[in-house]
């Protein structure tokens, strides 16, 4: 066959729903008006949870799209489940930590030190939640029964913003003023000076490759950042300009997803740094923050929309073997050969997951290309699993095209472990 190897991620359409070439975001309003919806967290209930900044609420909604809201005061601003089944949330201008129940009670606590504006809030290694402090200049820690301890950033008016648990047993947060910082559970901070003048770090997470990855609010720096544990910090340009990236997490597709606040976008980038962007149906959303739900979605908030987004996302890319611009002649075997890619190219393909093909369904009455007639062969309802191909292998699936009239058209599949339905495309004369 083809030498050509085409790499395309695709995705069944949802009718309730605004797709883009790669996933499917739907959007849920928030009741009350003019939320201004930020922090988001999965919570131990397989809900979501998320903080109401100008309504001064925690709100909960279900997979399903289903809001319920609890008056909390205290501006709460980021949200994170903690290590006692309950979801723990900082209270910017209120100057407080506050903890709600899955049913719904609230309990908050002041933060020792005046007007310190409590932003980040991570679940520490040590059973205890951890936080930023923007106009304190501290990282704060809290234990599950409230007791306060705060420690001073070397750096004098650092801001920090985001924390997260690193995956070296340390927290490791951002200092909006152009540094990373990393807090031991003891309480000993190291900074990181970025390699970028006038770089402004935002929202940090840990990766699927065991580095810590980080937003950039300056929007002309507008990039995505890594560091690794031993402090080496590499940028990746999002291809939007002045996009302003925001929240971030990772998700288990082995990439980072994050929020373009001025893009209007929810962008993919890869271990690598190959970066994807889809765009949120609503205009001026300003998305916000993102995280991975239970439901195996992810989730994030509009807080210029008032809504919540879900990102509906297939676990593979599809890489083809074959090129599905050359036409075949109808009633022919077409031969459709394809891998299961990460984003970077790299092939998953494996015995022990089975495609399984469920129908197909014309895209187009038109062709483009050159015709091409492959023979004949033997159809199957499962793709055929090839060691041959790639480097751990791929898949063939011999389409009869018997019946079918000119066209285009997507042969679709379903894939072991995913609920997406994925299309591979061919042209038919």
């Amino acid at each position: 066959m083809l030498n050509l190897r085409l790499c395309i991620l695709v995705l069944s359409l949802a009718s309730a729903s605004s797709v883009s070439a790669q996933v499917t975001i739907t959007e849920y309003a928030v009741p009350t008006n003019a939320s201004g919806s930020s922090g988001i967290s999965a919570g131990p209930d397989s809900n979501l949870w998320f903080a109401e900044y100008s309504g001064q609420q925690i709100a909960r909604i279900t997979p399903a799209g289903v809001i319920t809201e609890f008056p909390s005061g205290g501006y709460p601003y980021q949200i994170t489940k903690g290590p006692d089944g309950n979801l723990w949330f900082t209270g910017d201008y209120g100057n407080l930590v506050g903890t709600i129940t899955t049913s719904g009670v609230i309990t908050e606590f002041a933060v020792p030190t005046g007007s310190s504006r409590p932003f980040g809030i991570t679940a520490g290694p040590d059973g205890n939640l951890w936080f930023t402090e923007v106009s304190g200049n501290q990282i704060g820690k809290i234990t599950t029964g409230g007791v306060f301890t705060e420690y001073a950033i070397p750096t004098s008016g650092s801001t920090p913003i985001g924390i997260t648990a690193g995956p070296d047993g340390n927290l490791w947060f951002t200092e909006n003023v152009g540094k990373i910082g990393k807090i031991t559970t003891t309480g000993l901070i190291t900074e990181y000076p970025m390699p970028t003048l006038g770089s402004q770090p935002d929202w940090i997470t840990v990766g699927p490759d065991g580095n810590l990855w980080f937003t950039e609010d300056n929007t002309t720096v507008n990039k995505i950042w890594r560091i690794t544990t031993a402090g080496v910090v590499t940028g990746f340009s999002v291809p939007t300009a002045a996009s302003r990236p925001f929240g971030i997490t990772a998700w288990r597709d082995g990439n980072l997803w994050f929020t373009e606040g001025n893009g209007n976008n929810i962008g993919r980038i890869t271990t690598g740094g190959v970066i994807m962007e889809f765009p949120v149906p609503t205009a001026g959303s300003a998305p916000d923050f993102i995280t991975a739900g239970p439901d195996g979605n992810l989730w994030f908030t509009e807080n210029a929309a008032n809504k919540i987004g879900r990102v509906t996302a297939p676990l593979y890319n599809l890489c083809l073997l074959y090129d599905p611009t050359k036409s075949v002649k109808s009633g022919s075997t077409l031969p459709i050969k394809l891998q299961l890619c990460d984003g970077s190219g790299a092939d998953l393909s494996s015995s022990s997951i089975t495609l399984h093909a469920t129908s197909v369904t014309q895209t187009s009455t038109s062709i483009s290309g050159t015709v091409e007639d492959p023979g004949n062969a033997n159809p199957d309802n499962d793709f055929r699993f090839d060691s041959t191909l790639g480097t751990t292998g791929g898949y063939i699936f011999n389409l009869k095209t018997s019946g079918l009239a000119t066209g285009t058209y997507n042969l679709n599949f379903t894939v072991t472990g995913d609920s997406s339905v994925y299309a591979a495309p061919f042209q038919v004369w």
